[in-house]
C-alpha cells in the first residue's frame, strides 16, 4: 500500500500536542510543589484534554480510541507484556548494581520518606502510563491511523505510517523535559523514547488496546524506582543495624 501523508490530521493532532505542551508549561512556572505533586500535575492536562477529545469524537464511547481489554495472543497477551515490562524494568535496575559497588548515592528521589516514596510510586506506576498512552497512542495514534494510509516495513512488521508519525510526536514531546534538565538530555531523551514510542505503537496498532502499552510503560519506569527504593532502605536498616 503506498503512504498517503496528508498533512490535515497531522496538524489537528501537532495542534492538540501544543495545546497540551502550553498547558504543561502554565502549570509548571506556576505552580510551587515537590517533584512528585508537579509531575503529577502536569500529566492531568496529558490525560483530561486528548480524554475529553476522545469522548467527544466517539460520542462517549472510548472503546474503539483503546479503554478496552484487547489483547492479541500469543506476540500480545496481557501476560507477555507485563512480563516485558517487568523484564525492562529490571535491566533499567542494573544501574543500582554500578552505583552500589563505586560506593555511590542511589539513584532515587530525596528525602525518601513516607509521603514522597508513595508519591513517586504512585505516579510511576499509575500517571505516567495512563496520561501518555491516553494522548499518544489512544487519541493520536487512533486518529492518525484512521486518517493516514500506508505502512511501512520494520524488520518484517507492517508498520502503520499513523503510528510512525505518533511515535515521533511522542519523542518530540519529551523536548518538553529541558524545563528540568539539560538540553543534551532533553535531546537524548527524545532520541530513546523514539523508538520506545515505535514498539508500543506497534503493540497498540496490533491490539488496539491501551492497557496492553500501559502494562509496558508503568512497569519499565515502575519496577526500577520500586527496586531503588528497597535497596535504600536494605542499606538504611543495615547502616543502622536493623538486618
Amino acid at each position: 500500500m503506498s503512504i498517503k501523508l496528508r498533512p490535515t490530521p497531522i496538524l489537528k493532532m501537532l495542534a492538540v500536542t501544543l495545546i497540551v505542551v502550553l498547558s504543561i508549561f502554565i502549570i509548571s512556572i506556576s505552580v510551587d510543589a515537590s517533584s512528585w505533586v508537579l509531575a503529577v500535575l502536569v500529566h492531568v492536562p496529558q490525560f483530561v484534554i486528548p480524554f475529553s477529545i476522545i469522548l467527544y469524537m466517539s460520542d462517549g464511547a472510548p472503546a474503539r480510541y483503546g479503554f478496552n481489554l484487547n489483547e492479541d495472543p500469543p506476540e500480545f497477551s496481557h501476560r507477555k507484556m507485563l512480563f516485558i515490562g517487568l523484564l525492562s524494568g529490571l535491566v533499567l535496575s542494573v544501574r543500582y548494581i554500578v552505583q552500589i559497588v563505586n560506593g555511590l548515592s542511589l539513584d532515587i528521589p530525596e528525602p525518601v520518606d513516607f509521603f514522597n516514596v508513595l508519591g513517586y510510586l504512585g505516579f510511576q506506576w499509575i500517571v505516567v502510563g495512563l496520561s501518555e498512552e491516553t494522548m499518544f497512542r489512544g487519541l493520536i495514534q487512533t486518529y492518525l491511523m484512521d486518517n493516514l494510509e500506508g505502512s511501512v516495513n520494520i524488520a518484517g512488521h507492517g508498520v502503520h505510517i499513523g503510528t510512525v508519525v505518533a511515535a515521533l510526536f511522542w519523542g518530540g514531546f519529551h523536548l518538553i523535559n529541558v524545563l528540568n534538565m539539560p538540553l543534551g538530555s532533553a535531546v537524548l531523551t527524545v532520541l530513546i523514547t523514539t523508538p520506545i514510542g515505535l514498539l508500543l505503537g506497534y503493540a497498540y496498532q496490533r491490539t488496539g488496546s491501551l492497557f496492553t502499552t500501559i502494562l509496558v510503560h508503568n512497569t519499565l519506569f515502575g519496577v526500577p524506582l520500586t527496586i531503588g527504593y528497597i535497596l535504600y532502605l536494605m542499606s538504611f536498616n543495615w547502616y543502622r543495624g536493623g538486618i
